[in-house]
C-alpha cells in the first residue's frame, strides 16, 4: 500500500513539472503582430522551456481564417475581426494586445513632410504622378501597396475611400487602385509586398517611392537608422502618442484571435502578452500598450 502511494506521488509530482511537456503552440498571421509574438515566445520560453513555438505570417485575414479553422492555435490579427468572419467562425475569440498606427513613408530624402488625405488618394489613383505636385521634387512617383489579405491594406483603402484590385501572375502580380464610385481601376501599377520590412526595405532604395505601413515597425527601423521618413498626415504627426490620444486617422488594434476561449498553455502565453512583462515587450516594439 506504501509503495502504491509513493509511486502516486511520483507520477503527481512528474506530472506538476510536465503540465507544458510537449507543448507547440502555433501562430498565424500579421505581419504587424508576428515581432511582438517573436519577443514575447522567447521570454516566455525561458520560464516554460517545454513549450515550443512554430510563429507564422500571412496576414490578418489568413490568421483568422487559420484560427477559426484550427489549423493554427493563434491568429494575428491587426485589425477588428469582420462581421463576416464571426459569421464564419462563430467560436472566435479576439484578445486586444496591444494598438498601433498606420504611417505613409517616403525615403528620407524626399523633401515633403506632410500629405493630406485627398492628395494621398490622388496619388494612388493616379490623378497625381509627380512629387512636384505636392511640394516635391520634379520627379515621378512610384507607389506601393500591399497585398489582398493584409489588414494594412484594408485600413489604408477605408481611410482614402478607395477599392483596389491585383492584376497580373504569379510574381509579376500589382495593384490599381479607384476611387469608390469611379467607373474603372486606375492604370497606374503599384509594385506589390506583403510584410512591412519588405515595402520598408524598397521606400529605403528607391528615393521617388510611397508605401504605407505600421507605425511602430517603422519607427523601429528608422531608430535604427533606416533610410525612411514617417509623414505627418492632415497635419497629425505619425506618432505613438497621437495614436493613443487618437489623434492620428490612421489608427487600429493588434488583437490575437483563438477558436474558443484560450486554455492551458496558450491562456497562459496570452496572459503572459498582457503582464507588465509582456506589455514592456509591446513598448519595446514601438507598439501602444493595452495595460
Amino acid at each position: 500500500m506504501i509503495k502504491k502511494l509513493l509511486a502516486m506521488s511520483v507520477i503527481s509530482v512528474l506530472t506538476v513539472f510536465s503540465v507544458y511537456a510537449e507543448t507547440t503552440i502555433t501562430t498565424a498571421g500579421s505581419s504587424t503582430i508576428k515581432p511582438i509574438v517573436d519577443k514575447a515566445s522567447a521570454a516566455f520560453k525561458q520560464k516554460n522551456p517545454d513549450v515550443k513555438f512554430v510563429i507564422g505570417g500571412g496576414g490578418s485575414s489568413h490568421g483568422v481564417k487559420a484560427a477559426g479553422t484550427g489549423e493554427v492555435m493563434i491568429g494575428q490579427c491587426s485589425r477588428e475581426v469582420y462581421e463576416k468572419e464571426k459569421t464564419a467562425y462563430p467560436d472566435l475569440v479576439d484578445t486586444k494586445i496591444a494598438l498601433d498606427g498606420v504611417a505613409v513613408i517616403v525615403n528620407d530624402k524626399n523633401p515633403i513632410n506632410n500629405i493630406t488625405k485627398e492628395q494621398l488618394c490622388d496619388i494612388y489613383t493616379g490623378k497625381i504622378t509627380n512629387w512636384k505636385d505636392v511640394g516635391g521634387n520634379d520627379a515621378p512617383i512610384e507607389i506601393i501597396s500591399k497585398e489582398k489579405g493584409r489588414s494594412t491594406l484594408d485600413l489604408f483603402l477605408e481611410f482614402c475611400e478607395m477599392e483596389a484590385e491585383e492584376v497580373g501572375d504569379g510574381n509579376l502580380k500589382e495593384m490599381v487602385h479607384k476611387k469608390k464610385g469611379d467607373a474603372s481601376f486606375s492604370t497606374l501599377k503599384a509594385k506589390l509586398i506583403g510584410p512591412n520590412l519588405e515595402a520598408i526595405g524598397a521606400v529605403a532604395l528607391k528615393p521617388n517611392a510611397i508605401a504605407y505601413v505600421s507605425i511602430g515597425t517603422a519607427l523601429d527601423v528608422k531608430t535604427k537608422g533606416g533610410k525612411l521618413k514617417l509623414l505627418d498626415l492632415e497635419g497629425v504627426v505619425a506618432s505613438l502618442d497621437n495614436v493613443a490620444n487618437q489623434t492620428y486617422p490612421l489608427r487600429r488594434p493588434l488583437n490575437v484571435v483563438t477558436k474558443g476561449q484560450p486554455a492551458g498553455a496558450v491562456k497562459d502565453f496570452i496572459d503572459f502578452i498582457l503582464s507588465e512583462e509582456g506589455q514592456k515587450i509591446v513598448e519595446s516594439l514601438d507598439f501602444i500598450r493595452v495595460k
